[in-house]
């Protein structure tokens, strides 16, 4: 049963302290591209920190499996974090976003072409990191991310302000879009260790099912939280088109009650793709998604994913380091930004 947590990230952390400040040493001295802008970009992405979640879940999963962390953890946990890095560099490009974690964008301060470029280095060395794992199951895992980041990025891009979405699109794009690293994340160890495919199933099971998790709470605080909390425009999913979960819980009470208001529901959302920045309108669809509950709705869906993550730890013997996977779980359905 998933339970709250009073613990902040760096305490449920702290096990791995010392591991994520030696991953953040290899990412900001030991990647460095021959063209000056470009090294001057990616030192100063790395150097603006961020969570370290994904680095730091092969890292946890490293002690709880009893094992040592060692260079293949450490390429794993780099290549997660390459890969999640240059994702939101391409996102924010895509999406024209200028601030994240409270900083300007990296394409706010230098044009697209060599933020893409960015994106793309970041790509590669993830590629070269795989190469040095030498291990055919781990680099089909990561290539699937891959595919998986690139495919929910194009279906989110189809269904920008169309209300024709069902559970099934919404939960195959956030496990494309973020779960499947996730996933891929806390897999990756169990791989390079050679257990069981029971463990190495479970160890799957608890990055998709947090992933899916920490979306719909990311997609929560979209509408829930403000701007200077977040480190990014809040409702900003809203003004882009995107149907998250608050909307889609909305949708379907609204559909289930009151034919009227959902189609008033339907047109307000279309009517945000012409008029983005309509206060009023934002507001309106706002106050919809509170009369029906949708935040608190949209939890329970996050208690429930939470809920099976903490389950697949079943299989992991009892340690300091399984206690601080369960902290994280519950962290996730708390968190603030």
């Amino acid at each position: 049963m998933s339970t709250l947590t009073t613990k902040s990230l760096t305490e449920i952390l702290s096990l791995v302290t010392e591991e994520v400040k030696s991953l953040d040493h290899r990412l900001i001295e030991d990647i460095s591209p021959s063209s000056r802008a470009l090294c001057s970009i990616l030192q100063e992405i790395f150097k603006a920190g961020g969570k370290r979640l994904r680095p730091a879940l092969s890292f946890l999963f490293a002690k709880a499996l009893g094992k040592q962390v060692d260079e293949n953890i450490y390429l794993i946990a780099e290549i997660s974090e390459l890969i999640h890095t240059a994702s939101l560099v391409h996102d924010d490009i895509i999406d024209n976003s200028l601030i994240r974690r409270g900083q300007p964008t990296t394409n706010s301060k230098w044009d697209n072409a060599i933020t893409v470029i960015s994106g793309d280095f970041m790509f590669a060395r993830a590629a070269v990191n795989l190469g040095k794992l030498a291990n055919n199951d781990i680099t089909a895992l990561y290539a699937k991310v891959l595919e998986d980041l690139c495919d929910g990025e194009i279906r989110q891009v189809e269904k920008k302000f169309s209300t024709d979405v069902d559970w099934d699109y919404y939960y195959s794009k956030s496990y494309k879009k973020t779960a499947s690293l996730f996933e891929a994340a806390t897999k990756a160890p169990a791989i390079a260790f050679s257990l069981d495919s029971e463990i190495i199933q479970a160890c799957a099971d608890y990055g998709k099912y947090l992933g899916l998790a920490f979306q719909v709470i990311d997609d929560i605080l979209d509408y829930s939280s403000d701007t200077e909390t977040l480190g990014k425009p809040s409702c900003a999913d809203l003004k882009e088109g995107q149907i998250t979960i608050p909307v889609l819980c909305t949708l379907e009470t609204l559909a289930a009650r009151d034919v009227s208001a959902h189609k008033q529901l339907v047109e307000q959302i279309q009517n945000l793709a012409v008029e983005p920045d309509n206060k009023e309108l934002t507001e309106n669809i706002l106050q919809t998604l509170k009369s029906c509950d949708a935040i608190e709705k949209s939890k329970a869906k996050a208690e429930d994913l939470v809920q099976k993550a903490l389950n697949s730890l079943a299989v992991l013997k009892d340690s300091p380091y399984k206690t601080a996977l369960k902290d994280l779980a519950n962290f996730t359905l708390n968190r603030e930004r």
